[in-house]
């Protein structure tokens, strides 16, 4: 299933795609990860809590600096995603995908995870 959502951020474009394509600040932004840890190149290291567990797991990620644009999955799985930040007036839109091969109904997570990572943000950055 495909899910995407996208808000508003009070903050600069180039500002919020550094924060969020530094690997090692997502932990602090999305409120499921607990732990992202870059082992080398585009593969990361990833500790999540969801569903009342606690995941590990070793995942991708790839950013472009020109897009501004971010894409995690997990290796061997149709389980990927993607942060996208665009100029909008006078901060920037943050746009979130996410497919997952989960049959239950993600859209809340997935709005509910972007408006934590826009709170989060307009806080710090």
């Amino acid at each position: 299933m495909e899910y995407k959502h996208s808000e508003h951020v009070a903050a600069s474009p180039d500002r919020v795609y550094s924060v969020l394509a530094d690997a090692e600040n997502l932990a602090h932004f999305v409120p499921q990860l607990t732990a992202v840890h870059r082992i080398d190149g585009d593969t990361i290291e990833v500790e999540a809590r969801y569903d009342g567990q606690a995941h590990r797991g070793e995942a991708w990620l790839h950013t472009d600096p020109d897009r501004k644009r971010i894409e995690w999955g997990v290796k061997n799985s149709d389980y990927h995603g993607s942060f996208e930040v665009h100029p909008d007036g006078d901060g920037c839109k943050l746009a979130l995908a996410l497919t997952t091969v989960h049959d239950r109904d993600f859209e809340h997570d997935v709005t509910g995870t972007l408006d934590a990572v826009r709170r989060l943000l307009e806080s710090e950055v």
